[in-house]
């Protein structure tokens, strides 16, 4: 498929899918003007245990004029040592926004990030959407090549560009006591401080949705859709520290056997 834009130099681009196009080398020409990008975080409705990363070019938010209300990421999904937001040899394309519901599902903006030839610059082009694609900002294997964006291509001083990341992904200034508790709930977990059963993983570990405390989700390593196993566990602790809450956390489940963990700590979901 072939595709130029008016926006910048004209090019085209011969996609691979989700994948970096083949001519990506080609769509990162010298730039007459380099923008400089800013990470913040952003509460989306109230939500405080869930900000979204704000991404701002030239000081104003991203994508407003264009798709106004769409949001970022959550920070712990596209920040961190393995940033998606980073950028690799030959590029590849990333999910920096989605939907306003806050679903990417339903919709994403995802350029192609990719370094410049000479290493000075890096460059977002070919603005993407996918409808029932990505699950996050990452891009699963598959061939499907989404709808262009009418999106003028970005591109920053490669200096700038990773200071900024590896600024903001120092930066836990988003994160709550709860997150944080949870945190470290899950990295107790991995680092089998309790025993877990071997046919079960730990899926994810989040803030409870309906009070206090934590929502634990359990899995198998399924064969198939109708051989998933999922457990959801909810428990609290009077401490309110996140590291003794932690703490509490573990040690309640290392005191139950995990056969019975069902039993004891079963989340109910309060809408049925």
């Amino acid at each position: 498929m072939s595709y130029s834009r008016r926006a910048g130099p004209l090019f085209t681009a011969h996609c691979d899918g989700l994948g970096a196009p083949r001519s990506v080398l080609m769509m990162t020409p010298l730039a007459r003007h380099l923008s400089e990008l800013r990470l913040g975080f952003f509460v989306v409705n109230n939500r405080s245990d869930w900000p979204v990363v704000q991404i701002l070019v030239d000081g104003r938010e991203a994508f407003v004029d264009q798709l106004p209300g769409w949001q970022g990421f959550d920070p712990a999904d596209i920040l961190g040592d393995q940033s998606p937001l980073l950028p690799v040899d030959g590029g590849r394309r990333v999910a920096v926004y989605r939907c306003s519901c806050g679903e990417e599902g339903d919709g994403v903006i995802a350029p192609v990030i990719a370094p410049s030839p000479d290493g000075r610059r890096v460059s977002w082009v070919d603005f993407r959407n996918y409808v029932g694609v990505f699950d996050g900002p990452a891009a699963p294997d598959n061939s499907v090549e989404g709808t262009p964006w009418p999106i003028a291509d970005l591109h920053f001083d490669r200096g700038q560009y990773i200071a900024e990341i590896t600024r903001a992904c120092g930066d836990r200034s988003w994160e709550t006591q709860r997150r944080v508790t949870a945190r470290l709930v899950a990295a107790g977990l991995r680092l089998r401080d309790v025993v877990i059963p071997p046919d079960l993983g730990l899926r994810w570990a989040a803030p409870a949705p309906d009070g206090d405390g934590v929502l634990l989700s359990f899995g198998n390593s399924p064969s198939g859709p109708e051989s998933f196993v999922q457990q959801l566990l909810s428990l609290t602790s009077h401490h309110s520290a996140p590291e003794r809450s932690a703490q509490d956390i573990l040690d309640q489940l290392q005191a139950v056997p995990a056969a019975d963990w069902l039993t004891h700590f079963g989340w109910q979901d309060p809408d049925g």
